[in-house]
């Protein structure tokens, strides 16, 4: 996440420039947020259904496949060794398809979830932004992405941007 990497870079600035002055740190976990705001939680269950949707799709179309694999299996004995290499090829061109279509599908759908992700973290970083001015916090911490394992009293901003997020709409 940019956002949260220009951030990290600025607060280690920050943490050179006021360390002849106790500074204040904040923490928010970016996740707890996206998965707790309204924004967030339509966009999974909109994900939730597009997938469901899919699957459905995608199941039919491999039952398909095992109907005619089977097929080709109790029957191949029977053909000559053409129509055996023809529905060779035609079962494995169908094959070939379907994995290239449920590929399709997955990228699609993290495509829809960075989207979506961005979206919410851009509100986020201004809610953050105000919020720490206001409360006299010098650097802001992404619990996951920081790689931060420890800091001395920070303040916990999560539960106040989650519930300032659903007061900005």
């Amino acid at each position: 996440m940019k956002i949260f990497k220009n951030l990290f870079l600025g607060a280690i600035v920050t943490l050179g420039a006021t360390s002849a002055q106790a500074a204040k740190y904040g923490l928010i976990d970016m996740q707890a947020v996206i998965l707790t705001v309204e924004d967030g939680k339509i966009a999974r269950a909109d994900l939730e259904k597009k997938i469901k949707a899919k699957e459905v799709e995608l199941n039919k179309r491999r039952d398909e496949m095992d109907k005619m694999n089977k097929e080709w299996q109790t029957q191949s004995s029977l053909m000559s060794e053409e129509a055996r290499m023809n529905k060779q090829k035609e079962f494995q061109e169908k094959f070939l398809t379907l994995r290239n279509d449920e590929q399709t599908f997955r990228d699609g759908i993290k495509q829809d979830e960075q989207k979506a992700t961005q979206l919410i973290a851009a509100k986020v970083e201004t809610i953050v932004q105000k919020m720490a001015k206001e409360k006299g916090i010098d650097v802001v911490f992404e619990v996951n992405s920081a790689g931060l394992l420890y800091l001395d009293k920070p303040v916990e901003l999560t539960k106040e941007v989650i519930d300032a997020y659903g007061k900005k709409k």
